[in-house]
């Protein structure tokens, strides 16, 4: 369901903020939430991190398992089409390769999952908050989610990243 407020947050971020700069930008700021992007991340912390960190690697490793099972499991229930596919002039900068539905923000939960573990191992970790609301944002601005799928997104990927941090410190103890 597509509610009138979400289409007008969409059409201001996707074509209101519309400019050269960022036309040139958020495609490629959007590729630092794809799960391969994520996953040479998380195997780079895991090869030459230290011991704390190289923990971090391991639960990024394990969000990304979680985080996709959940993300495909949610848009399954909600099937919500993509703007580009119900909305018309959508100001489209990337070719969407993922044709499924749009909610939650598969990008979004991978950046805030991340983002959440990387605050929890890393001193001024809350910068990774930064880059998240960044890719949020790059999501939508590319024309393929709704604000409120990156919200969403943002949420499902904080509280899997809360739950396995939280697991891992439990383990540790």
């Amino acid at each position: 369901m597509i509610t009138g407020l979400d289409a007008r947050a969409f059409y201001f971020l996707n074509k209101s903020c519309a400019n050269p700069i960022f036309d040139r930008l958020m495609p490629f700021v959007t590729i630092l939430g794809d799960g391969k992007f994520v996953l040479a991340l998380a195997v780079l912390l895991v090869i030459i991190a230290h011991k704390q960190k190289r923990v971090a690697g391991v639960l990024i490793l394990l969000g990304l398992a979680v985080s996709d099972f959940a993300v495909h499991f949610l848009k399954g229930i909600f099937a919500r089409p993509r703007p580009f596919a119900a909305l018309g002039n959508v100001h489209l900068l990337v070719k969407e390769m993922d044709k499924t539905h749009s909610l939650p923000s598969g990008h979004a939960t991978l950046a805030f999952m991340v983002c959440v573990i990387l605050a929890n191992y890393f001193k001024r970790g809350y910068l990774f908050f930064i880059v998240a609301i960044v890719i949020c944002f790059s999501r939508v601005y590319v024309g393929v989610h709704y604000v409120s799928d990156v919200i969403a997104g943002a949420i499902v990927g904080s509280l899997i990243g809360l739950a396995l941090v939280y697991a891992a410190r439990k383990l540790q103890k």
